[in-house]
């Protein structure tokens, strides 16, 4: 059996209980289950558009970039930790909420997943930077949305803050975007 407090916090004066092993491997499951789907999709949207995106794509490098336009090695890694972070949210969410419990944080997690790889189609494939540019405010919202809904599950309220660097570069993300649709709209 693994030790752990009732609400999950330590030093606060709480009885210790035991977690059996089962339910252990089962959190464990979980934990990779979450950070398989986020690293996952993210890994697939970027094979799918693996040839749309960086120094690899004529059309991305055709663009005409701002200043700020990060080099293309930077998106890989960034993404990564962000896919993890995002996981291992959703899973501290999950030990309080379950699917079924109270569902609602998950669904709008998983809403703004599915936005999250909706853009890049959009925008990698379709190549239509207007249309991704309104998608991604969608995506800003919904990640708005899941950081409170996040914060207001008890005992797991920390677990908005590791969303917050994935809101910040969504935020850096909707200006680029903005700025590649403004710089390369008549083209």
């Amino acid at each position: 059996a693994v030790v752990s407090t009732q609400s999950g916090h330590y030093g606060r004066g709480e009885k210790l209980r035991y977690m059996p092993r089962r339910k252990l491997g089962i959190n464990c499951g979980v934990l990779v289950g979450f950070v398989v789907v986020c690293m996952g999709g993210g890994g697939i949207m970027g094979a799918i558009t693996a040839d749309s995106f960086g120094d690899e794509s004529e059309w991305y490098r055709s663009l005409e970039k701002p200043s700020f336009n990060p080099p293309s090695f930077l998106f890989g890694p960034v993404w990564s930790v962000l896919y993890l972070l995002m996981g291992i949210a959703a899973f501290a969410v999950w030990t309080k909420t379950g699917f079924t419990k109270r569902p609602l944080p998950l669904i709008v997690f998983f809403i703004q997943l599915v936005l999250n790889f909706l853009w890049v189609l959009i925008f990698g494939i379709a190549k239509d930077l207007g249309a991704a540019f309104v998608e991604i405010m969608f995506l800003w919202v919904m990640i708005c949305i899941t950081i409170v809904i996040f914060h207001t599950v008890k005992d797991r309220a920390w677990t908005h803050l590791l969303l917050l660097p994935y809101l910040a570069w969504v935020t850096f993300a909707s200006v680029l975007n903005f700025s590649l649709w403004d710089l390369n709209k008549d083209k």
